[in-house]
């Protein structure tokens, strides 16, 4: 057993809460990393739901081998698998990600597009507006509405004309998400 994990497993008997606690956080991870592996497999071979499992558990890890392998389920041919990666992607906040979702917002799936809008949204980078504005001319009322939402999070000003143009012209929804996302724009 390593000194680390011989510190961690004595943790769990401490006497305070947020020792205890932290400690179960890390050992949980050792123990994702120990299993690395097996996970990678996974993502790369397995059916389905093993895929999505294995996906939301690498998402806990952060380094360059879990971006590489959630970059390459990004390619997998079942939305769900590729939609999992981009919400692992977006728990990691990782801005090496960046350009990775960037690209996956082309993608024919509505459900990927959703999922990559909502993370990107997440970084409030101001380079993601030309990307994001693109967006809002998508067929899918939903990534139309995330886009909308996205964009009121970065706050840059050169969004506004398009804010406004949903906050008269779009569905209810559409409207309600602009007026609050002019109100969040940048002075």
């Amino acid at each position: 057993m390593s000194k680390t994990s011989e510190i961690l497993l004595s943790s769990l008997k401490d006497k305070n809460e947020q020792i205890r606690s932290a400690a179960a956080g890390a050992l949980e991870q050792l123990e994702i990393r120990e299993r690395f592996e097996e996970l990678k497999e996974q993502v790369e071979k397995g059916e389905k739901l093993d895929k999505l499992k294995a996906i939301y558990t690498l998402g806990k890890l952060k380094g360059d081998s879990i971006i590489l392998i959630l970059a390459k389920a990004m390619n997998d041919p079942v939305e769900d698998v590729r939609a999992t990666a981009i919400r692992a992607f977006g728990n990691m906040r990782d801005v090496r990600t960046i350009d990775i979702l960037v690209k996956i917002l082309d993608d024919k799936s509505p459900v990927v597009q959703r999922a990559a809008v909502e993370v990107l949204g997440g970084f409030r980078d101001r380079r993601l507006t030309v990307p994001l504005m693109k967006m809002l001319k998508n067929r899918d009322k939903g990534v139309v509405e995330r886009t909308i939402e996205a964009l009121g999070r970065l706050g840059d000003k050169k969004t506004e004309e398009a804010l406004v143009y949903f906050a008269v012209k779009g569905t209810p929804t559409m409207r309600a998400l602009a007026i609050r996302s002019l109100g969040n724009l940048e002075i």
